[in-house]
């Protein structure tokens, strides 16, 4: 493998990838800038098919780029395994959702009833969603780097498109609910597309064919199992504090006014009202239901403001995201003594990137935002009014934690690939815990700032633990995988040059 010229190529890709995301995610804010809770509420659709994906996993796509690029299995063996496994394992985990989701949940408290149509999609997409998460690692696992990142890219490119279909079949109304069930619905579609692709192109690689190699998936479980439990701590880590900030955060009338305007009573007291433990007047009941439903939508805003500002901060992990399945295959087949000289490398640069671009985006998220709302045309500059203040503050509190985290990031990687899981399920397992403590602590009183910070804090915490785990592994000191090096320029120039090249080839 090429790694140098691969990686120029992959970073191309994701450069695309982000830009047709963070266009798509662009769009959602302007379709919601009024009505902050339809974009909170979009927000927790978008990551539960993701979280679910992650649990039904079981590894296997871990696994069979580890073992394929060790030459143990064939890729046929691990194809007709994994294809086996997303559509029995993953169709059992999608109707267990949708079964807890509509009869379990609302069994518990009657209050937790959802929209049978907005359940449906992101549980039946769960299979879907393990076809191409297992057909593109195939694909990585035999060096078709470009059709990988293609599938990357197509899957961006498809979302919109489908969203958009959905929203204007079902009338395009915003406060009718049409945006988290066009992101549902949306999502489904795409992925069935994509699926479509990736099966196409394995089939170059592979026959389409079920069937179970018991080898194969013996080792796979043995092995996978941690890189499961991992990957599902890490897309808990990333995206459960947008359910607990839901489920916690408390508001107060001047929360509800930033979203509907003041009003004459300045007591809070109906927003706090547990009328099941203290039963309302009758003149009362009318009142106490719209301060219910605003103080509904002023929680779901919260997370809108919160899942905004998560976007802006997690831009900084997209150089180590961008190489991380990449560089796990190369660790895969590479000796330890390579590996430990490329690792510090690459984690020095993924700091210096995440740095510069942490900084930027502090500076530049009000600007960037306010101008796209003009430019937009949005009645009552609702950036300025309504999201500047919580998403700036959260931002500002959480891009700490996630430029630290980057450092995480690369060395997990690098220690998933040299059998040393464990490590890696320990340093998500102290984010998660250290996260959801700090977030009963802090959510119901501070919102999305109390949520960044939590974050934060676990994620520093976290970067600590996995520094002192790789170099003691590897004897590595702590310091070179954080201080740049004279070295790092000369390699920065020379991926620079890769790309310069490359874009001299295009034009010609």
């Amino acid at each position: 493998m090429d790694f140098r010229r691969w990686v120029v190529f992959t970073f191309f890709i994701h450069v695309l990838v982000v830009a047709v995301d963070k266009g798509g995610g662009l769009v959602l804010y302007l379709l919601t800038a009024n009505q902050a809770d339809q974009h909170g509420k979009s927000g927790i659709i978008a990551s539960l098919p993701f979280v679910l994906m992650a649990v039904a996993n079981l590894g296997l796509a871990t696994s069979l780029v580890f073992y394929l690029r060790k030459r143990v299995y064939t890729a046929q063996q691990a194809f007709s395994t994994t294809l086996t496994v997303a559509l029995v394992w993953g169709g059992f985990v999608g109707f267990l959702a949708l079964a807890v989701s509509l009869w379990l949940l609302p069994a518990i408290n009657p209050t937790w009833e959802f929209n049978p149509w907005l359940v449906v999609p992101f549980c039946v997409v769960v299979p879907i969603l393990l076809i191409v998460s297992y057909g593109n690692s195939i694909q990585l696992a035999v060096e078709r780097v470009r059709a990988y990142g293609a599938v990357h890219l197509i899957t961006s490119l498809s979302f919109l498109p489908a969203f958009f279909l959905v929203f204007f079949w079902l009338g395009g109304s915003v406060a009718d609910g049409d945006v988290p069930m066009a992101v549902a619905w949306g999502r489904l579609l795409s992925t069935v597309l994509i699926a479509a692709v990736v099966i196409w192109l394995v089939s170059h690689v592979v026959k389409l064919r079920l069937g179970i190699h018991r080898p194969f998936l013996r080792d796979g479980l043995r092995f996978g199992w941690k890189a499961n439990l991992t990957s599902t701590l890490t897309y808990l880590n990333h995206r459960i504090d947008l359910i607990i900030l839901g489920a916690l955060f408390v508001p107060t009338l001047a929360d509800v006014d930033v979203l509907f305007g003041s009003r004459e009573d300045p007591q809070d007291t109906l927003l706090r009202w547990n009328e099941s433990v203290n039963p309302l007047p009758e003149s009362m009941r009318e009142d106490y239901y719209q301060r219910s439903v605003m103080k509904t939508k002023a929680v779901l805003a919260e997370v809108g403001f919160y899942g905004m500002a998560v976007t802006w901060a997690e831009l900084v992990w997209h150089f180590p995201e961008a190489m991380r399945d990449l560089f796990f295959s190369k660790v895969a087949g590479s000796t330890g003594a390579e590996a430990r000289r490329m690792t510090p490398v690459l984690t020095r640069l993924g700091l210096a990137v995440s740095l510069v671009a942490g900084v930027s985006v502090v500076f530049l998220v009000n600007p960037i935002m306010e101008t796209i709302t003009w430019i937009a045309g949005k009645e009552n500059d609702p950036w300025r009014t309504i999201w500047s203040d919580p998403v700036s503050t959260a931002l500002v509190l959480l891009t700490p934690g996630t430029v630290a985290y980057t450092v995480s990031k690369v060395l997990q990687a690098d220690l998933a690939a040299r059998g040393h899981l464990h490590v890696c399920v320990r340093a998500q397992v102290v984010v998660l815990v250290t996260m959801i403590g700090l977030d009963i602590l802090w959510m119901p009183t501070y919102g999305a700032s109390g949520a960044a910070m939590a974050s934060t804090v676990a994620y520093i915490v976290s970067t600590i633990y996995t520094l002192w785990a790789y170099s003691r592994s590897t004897g590595t000191a702590t310091w070179t995988c954080l201080i740049m090096h004279p070295s790092d320029f000369r390699y920065v120039v020379q991926i620079l040059n890769a790309v310069l090249a490359k874009l001299r080839w295009r034009r010609s």
